[in-house]
């Protein structure tokens, strides 16, 4: 990704309002892991890497969980997560080969892992591999809940006339197809045209920060090409990472932008949630009196998803402790799992407040808690789980609005917690409505 002259010649403060936002400080209050210190060591670096060996530089300031919440809060806008992309991008380790397949094969990798999960039962496995094996056991979709709302009226002029193309990620392509069932089928619902949006791929966010610049341009190519071919329609999202990601397209001056392309792609960058007009929904029976919502950091405080479900489930819907980071962090999980993980315990203290939130997910811990007739398989093809109900026999019901969150949060939730994306929780079919198969 390019930047601004301007931001390349501004330095930081050391002002540590960055401190407040830190998810990596604030969970383990290591001050030499924070934005602050990261942008104190990496001006070193640069300015005099013989002072510096780049293997202590590169164990430090990898601890960084990419969120941005530092250039926000920061006076000069300085992004440790773009700074540390350029030094991972000089001065690469194994993380980028490994991360860059894992993005790039995970049509077939991301399934047989998630398969490969279930034959090493996590009481035998070393406790090492057990974050690996609980984060790979993540991926199983499991059985949805039954659900806990209801399209009760279509607002149809929503979408009359207009063109849609949806951006599902890597997640709902190669392991949640029915997040992808629903979002179509709410679209067609909403009187949309859906076009069609094959040959999508990762939306280069992740590949960027992992310093794999290549791969992200190639990315950000392939995409924008999709959308001009499709006639540069209204894209759709719904996974906060994604978005982002998407959204800092108008900055990358290698993409051979058109006049006034950069705003067209701008305005037709949606949330799926913002789609629906005057439409209507009703909370259904199975829906649990108190959900907790977590909140994604790539929404920066001004979530869409949030904001819509508290319309249509007015009372139930809270977010204790406010935006608190996951852990998801990507290539940090290759860098540090026991650091993702320890940010993951503080996420969880926050999400519940009034416990202790220090019990464990199982040893057995699966993700394929939920509710669905008998039989019916869950998306990973070969994989069932068994049926259950989740607001009854599960005390703490969370929902959130971004693909890597989803996965984070289920491979770390305590063993009396459920955690879906919203996608799994709305009937989009008041009368007769079936979505079609999804595309690969």
């Amino acid at each position: 990704m390019t930047s601004t002259p301007s931001q390349d010649d501004k330095q930081c403060l050391l002002c540590g309002q960055c401190l407040a936002v830190c998810p990596v400080f604030l969970a383990t209050g290591r001050e030499e892991l924070s934005p602050k210190a990261k942008q104190h060591l990496l001006r070193h670096f640069r300015e005099r890497p013989e002072a510096l060996a780049e293997a202590p530089v590169r164990v430090l300031a990898d601890r960084c969980l990419s969120c941005g919440r530092c250039a926000v809060a920061c006076p000069h806008h300085l992004s440790v997560p773009d700074a540390l992309a350029r030094l991972r991008s000089g001065h690469p380790l194994w993380h980028q080969w490994v991360w860059r397949r894992w993005i790039e094969q995970g049509r077939l990798l991301w399934p047989a892992l998630a398969q490969a999960s279930r034959l090493v039962p996590q009481v035998v496995a070393p406790e090492a591999l057990r974050p690996m094996l609980r984060s790979a056991a993540s991926m199983l979709a499991g059985n949805r809940p039954a659900p806990w709302l209801r399209v009760s009226h279509y607002d149809k002029e929503a979408g009359k006339g207009q063109v849609v193309l949806l951006f599902a990620g890597c997640t709902a392509r190669r392991i949640r197809p029915r997040w992808l069932h629903t979002a179509k089928a709410l679209l067609r619902g909403l009187g949309y045209s859906i076009a069609e949006g094959r040959g999508f791929t990762c939306c280069g966010s992740t590949l960027d920060h992992a310093g794999i610049p290549d791969a992200a341009s190639s990315a950000r190519a392939v995409n924008l090409a999709v959308w001009r071919a499709a006639g540069r329609p209204v894209l759709a999202t719904f996974c906060a990472t994604c978005h982002h990601g998407l959204a800092a397209y108008v900055d990358d001056d290698t993409l051979g932008w058109a006049d006034g392309e950069r705003e067209a792609w701008r305005e037709s960058l949606r949330p799926l949630s913002t789609l629906w007009g005057a439409t209507t929904f009703e909370t259904l029976e199975a829906a649990p009196a108190a959900i907790r919502y977590h909140q994604p950091c790539h929404w920066y405080g001004k979530d869409p998803d949030l904001a819509w479900l508290r319309d249509a489930m007015p009372g139930r819907v809270t977010t204790p402790g406010g935006p608190v980071c996951c852990g998801m962090g990507g290539v940090l999980q290759l860098a540090d799992a026991p650091l993702s993980q320890e940010v993951a315990s503080d996420c969880w203290h926050h999400l519940l407040p009034s416990e202790a939130a220090a019990s464990p997910a199982p040893d057995t811990h699966s993700a394929t808690s939920g509710n669905a007739p008998d039989g019916q398989s869950p998306d990973v093809p070969g994989l069932a789980g068994p049926a259950t109900d989740d607001h009854t026999s599960r005390r703490h019901n969370i929902l959130t609005g971004c693909s890597g969150c989803t996965l984070q949060l289920t491979a770390t939730a305590p063993a009396d917690a459920t955690v879906h994306h919203w996608l799994d929780i709305i009937d989009p079919v008041p009368a007769a409505v079936s979505p079609d198969a999804c595309p690969e």
